[in-house]
């Protein structure tokens, strides 16, 4: 039992000696920027693709939940219109968001 716990604290203490003294692996920019792009491009997949699309997808939606005289088609008319509003607007509001904070 002891030994076990003098591995742990060895290696609490190898840790710790590795962070302070080689901090550049404790980044997650280490190692190149190809991550930083692939997200990159993830990001802009979604916003610029995705959630037009699913706007329109929530507007046919809405449509078609009108066109069956569905009860409550009129507030989720409203929730869907504004929910394709933000949708649409949203590489807008990223590119917006990144020039204020310098990127």
């Amino acid at each position: 039992m002891i030994k076990n716990q003098s591995w742990i604290a060895l290696g609490a203490i190898a840790y710790i000696g590795i962070t302070l003294f080689m901090p550049e692996l404790s980044f997650a920019q280490y190692g190149g920027g190809d991550f930083q792009s692939k997200v990159g491009g993830v990001t802009k997949g979604l916003v610029n693709v995705l959630l037009p699309a699913v706007s329109v997808l929530g507007l046919v939606y809405a449509a078609i939940l009108a066109a069956t005289g569905d009860a409550e088609a009129k507030s989720r008319m409203v929730l869907v219109a504004v929910a394709s509003i933000v949708g649409f607007l949203a590489p807008m509001l990223i590119r917006w968001l990144q020039s204020i904070s310098g990127m």
